[in-house]
């Protein structure tokens, strides 16, 4: 938050402002001794020129995007906040592991299990039984 203190403060856009107009004061004694526009050196200076509106975006930016991506780390828990893993990843990994399974009912159960959100795993063996039999 210091680069905010700065911006604010506008000690470093002073000082930019400064230089900004060294930069131009050499650019134009250069040019009144007869240095074109187009020379390697006029364009270096040129670059050299700190446009401060772009200069404090790309220092707040940064700052800013570091602080949004904490929060958005201490907050992935929420009941409301979106999953890394999406819909296509799950299917996948269902594909995966009913390519793996044995039988037919194995393949089904995991079906199920994805689809409705249940580990059968943890299922009591009746439980179980009666989930592959109901009508």
């Amino acid at each position: 938050m210091s680069d905010m203190e700065i911006y604010v403060d506008n000690l470093a856009a002073m000082q930019i402002h400064n230089m900004n107009k060294y930069i131009e004061f050499t650019r134009a004694k250069l040019q009144e001794k007869g240095t074109s526009t187009t020379d390697h050196y006029m364009k270096t200076l040129e670059a050299a020129t700190i446009k401060e509106d772009d200069y404090f975006a790309n220092l707040l930016g940064s700052d800013i995007a570091g602080i949004a991506k904490d929060i958005k780390e201490a907050h992935k828990k929420d009941s409301n906040t979106g999953n890394d893993t999406t819909e296509v990843d799950e299917i996948e990994e269902a594909f995966e592991q009913i390519q793996k399974t044995d039988n037919a009912t194995q393949a089904q159960m995991i079906m199920y299990s994805k689809m409705f959100k249940i580990n059968f795993t943890k299922m009591e063996p009746y439980e179980l039984y009666q989930a592959n039999n109901s009508p």
